[in-house]
């Protein structure tokens, strides 16, 4: 049995390092189509022989049955890892599941593709950096709890050690679609500019969140390039 697993905290507090710049409608808003994305290319995937979301939000719960997801409830104050952790014990005690993938909620782009892409010649263990190289955005293990997930900060590396106390090779895969997650004002901005057709996009653009924020890119380009002028009139 091959399984996706998706961890996604409460979505009222999803999203606070966006707080300078979305109201907290609207970053419960993004946090909801973000996972709609997810789910989607998720669902596409024929290797999935079923899809767990781990949430304790009841409105997380409510999209199960629109994309034919499994629930299950982490323990009270969990985290991520700790999530992840339970919810692929729950998978092997009630599925027998062999393989997980534990993919972020939060990464718009990734596609089926993407995903068939990283499932082709896995092994053991199949990691996802994210942009910046440091963190994790995808966990593919054989089995399920084949490694200690522990994200946040640089949990590659953490990752990688994991495996290699269990003697267990670790493949990484440079993904760009799965690698760029939205967690700051520069990851939204760059999400304006570059998002393709997804639930995403259309709520950034049906809620007045890009077109908002396009005109505050374009006013600080304005004044950079008005200083930009004045500096060179002086140099």
């Amino acid at each position: 049995m091959f399984w996706a697993l998706v961890p996604v905290k409460e979505v009222t507090e999803s999203k606070q390092r966006l707080a300078g710049v979305l109201q907290p409608h609207e970053r419960e808003g993004l946090a909801l189509a973000m996972l709609r994305d997810v789910l989607t290319a998720v669902g596409e995937v024929e290797k999935f022989d079923g899809v767990l979301l781990v949430s304790r939000s009841q409105k997380i719960q409510a999209l199960a049955p629109e994309f034919g997801s499994d629930v299950f409830m982490e323990s009270a104050g969990s985290d991520h890892s700790r999530a992840v952790i339970e919810g692929n014990d729950y998978l092997i005690d009630r599925y027998d599941a062999k393989c997980s993938l534990a993919l972020s909620c939060d990464v718009p782009r990734v596609t089926a593709d993407d995903i068939r892409l990283l499932i082709e010649d896995h092994e053991h263990v199949s990691l996802v950096p994210n942009a910046s190289g440091e963190g994790t955005n995808a966990v593919l293990t054989s089995p399920p709890n084949a490694i200690n997930c522990q994200f946040g900060g640089a949990s590659l590396a953490r990752h990688i050690r994991s495996a290699d106390v269990s003697g267990l090779h670790t493949r990484i895969v440079r993904n760009e679609n799965i690698g760029h997650d939205i967690d700051d004002a520069h990851d939204l901005e760059k999400a304006i500019v570059d998002l393709k057709s997804s639930f995403t996009r259309d709520y950034l653009q049906s809620s007045g969140i890009a077109a908002r924020l396009s005109d505050q890119i374009g006013n600080r380009r304005s004044a950079m390039s008005q200083t930009t002028s004045t500096v060179s009139q002086w140099t």
